[in-house]
């Protein structure tokens, strides 16, 4: 906005900004201050006069789509959940490893460290 640069290059119209109106504010203000930006997947330049017409169309498409996505995503896990399987992250968990049966399964190595942290936890040493 200072003038420094008078070109953005971004990879499409998905990664510029969370949704459409997002997106035409931000450019409107660029424009305004001569900046174009240039989305490279939809081959789009915002100086160009078809540039805000097709922001408009591909922005709101890429915003509902990425609704779309999070909408799977968060009936996939409530599926998973609904079926009793459990996601861990085990490589980061401390005292746990994937069992036989896919089910947490504690490592008793692990397991006294996690321990002590509770242990300290609720009952802290004096000062």
């Amino acid at each position: 906005m200072a003038g420094n640069i008078d070109l953005i290059i971004t990879k499409s119209i998905s990664r510029f900004a969370r949704n459409t109106v997002d997106t035409l504010t931000t450019v409107r203000k660029l424009k305004e201050k001569g900046i174009e930006v240039y989305f490279e997947k939809e081959n789009i330049r915002t100086l160009d006069r078809k540039g805000e017409l097709l922001i408009t169309i591909m922005s709101s498409l890429a915003q509902e789509e990425s609704r779309s996505i999070s909408e799977n995503v968060t009936w996939g896990q409530r599926k998973r959940f609904a079926d009793g399987k459990v996601s861990l992250p085990y490589g980061r968990f401390l005292g746990y490893k994937k069992g036989r049966d896919e089910l947490p399964e504690i490592v008793e190595e692990e397991a006294v460290t996690v321990r002590l942290i509770y242990r300290l936890f609720l009952y802290p040493l004096p000062h």
